[in-house]
């Protein structure tokens, strides 16, 4: 400030003074509306502004977090599956958060008749006479007849359009013939096995693809989110959980030629869960995802149902009666039903600590459920702290 900016703000100061001096009243009058607004007016004004520097930073904050959790949201898409701090052993060819389309699936039938490959064929006719025995002591059945993916194209598509598959299908050799197989495969040296799975849709070996299933999350009526505990006398996964309805797709799916997931994962609910959707409710059966289990060798889709839309008809309540009193058609595989709220605080603390005992892909189930149904991809974010780990 300059000698003659100081000067002048000398003589106002001292021609207020002098003022108040002159008018003593007036000094004391303005003093007392300035402790009446410093204590009213004042307060509110303060608080008004600390608000506003609070809402400035949750802010800031909140779109620091949703930047994070779409980064993660559109990296999911060719990759191994990672999020924040959960990553599991499935390859993620596509996701798509509103859901694919009626049409996405493009599928057709293949006669394979494929040959054993030569460098498999000792150890699968082990394998075969091992499970062939099993099923032979009832120890496992053939059940329905079941498709299988021989081969996965995708459909570059348009920006801003969504992505479709062509895939081949054939009917599965049976179950035995596909314990045998992943039985051979499961044994395969570590880098041959690697080799296999780094780019599914490319270097996958059709021996020991023998299954496509379908995987859907089950939002509740009550807004709770399903996990099972399976049973110890299940043929696979026994005494892991899972996230929903698991189900393999059968050739009774295949209606015209063509495959419908969604008759599929209709199946699974009424037979698992006794959710007998009607036809005007099946819209609410989403497909949001087509992943590889990199353990198995195995193609699935995933998806959820959202049946908060139908008020009381599909509360918890009615889904563990009809699991409890063995009205279920396969109740057997199901040891323990959990409910778990909708949020993701407690979907993400149940992943991370029960992380051993919970399937590979119903880890991916559960996070695609909330990040495609949940309101706020924010809050996901920070639960699952995916601010801290942002490569996939």
């Amino acid at each position: 400030m300059s000698v003659s900016q100081l000067q002048i703000l000398s003589e106002f100061s001292s021609s207020i003074a002098a003022t108040f001096k002159t008018y003593p009243i007036l000094s004391l009058l303005l003093s007392i509306l300035y402790f009446i607004f410093s204590y009213t007016f004042g307060v509110h004004i303060k608080e008004w502004v600390k608000e506003r520097r609070k809402k400035s930073i949750e802010k800031k904050e909140k779109l620091k977090l949703l930047a994070n959790a779409n980064k993660l949201r559109k990296n999911q898409s060719g990759k191994a599956f990672s999020f924040g701090k959960v990553s599991t052993s499935v390859y993620v060819l596509d996701y798509n958060q509103q859901g694919y389309s009626k049409n996405f699936l493009i599928s057709e039938l293949v006669d394979d008749n494929e040959k054993i490959p030569d460098e498999y064929q000792e150890q699968f006719n082990d394998k075969l006479k091992f499970w062939q025995l099993k099923k032979d002591n009832g120890e496992i059945f053939e059940g329905a007849k079941k498709v299988s993916v021989k081969k996965v194209q995708i459909n570059e598509s348009p920006i801003g359009e969504e992505k479709r598959f062509r895939i081949g299908l054939d009917n599965s050799k049976g179950y035995v013939h596909q314990r045998a197989a992943t039985s051979v495969f499961l044994d395969l040296d570590c880098n041959l096995r690697n080799n296999i799975i780094s780019e599914p849709h490319s270097t996958m070996e059709p021996f020991f693809s023998n299954s496509f299933g379908i995987l859907i999350g089950i939002i509740t009526g009550d807004d709770q989110l399903v996990f099972i505990k399976r049973g110890s006398s299940t043929a696979v996964n026994e005494n892991k959980i899972i996230c929903g309805a698991v189900e393999g797709m059968i050739d009774k799916d295949i209606i015209n030629g063509k495959l419908n997931p969604i008759v599929a994962a209709s199946r699974a609910l009424s037979e698992e869960f006794g959710i007998n959707l009607d036809n005007e409710e099946l819209s609410s059966i989403k497909i949001v995802s087509c992943i590889f289990n990199c353990d198995y060798h195995e193609w699935n889709l995933v998806g959820y149902v959202d049946l908060r839309k139908f008020g009381n008809k599909y509360l918890s309540s009615v889904l563990y009666d009809y699991n409890s009193t063995a009205k279920a058609r396969d109740s057997w595989e199901v040891n323990e039903l959990m409910f778990l709220d909708f949020k993701p605080r407690i979907i993400a603390g149940y992943l991370l600590s029960h992380e051993s005992e919970v399937v590979n892909y119903s880890k991916v189930t559960a996070i695609f459920t909330l990040l495609s149904a949940y309101e706020n991809r924010a809050e996901i974010a920070k639960a699952f702290d995916a601010d801290i780990n942002l490569t996939i």
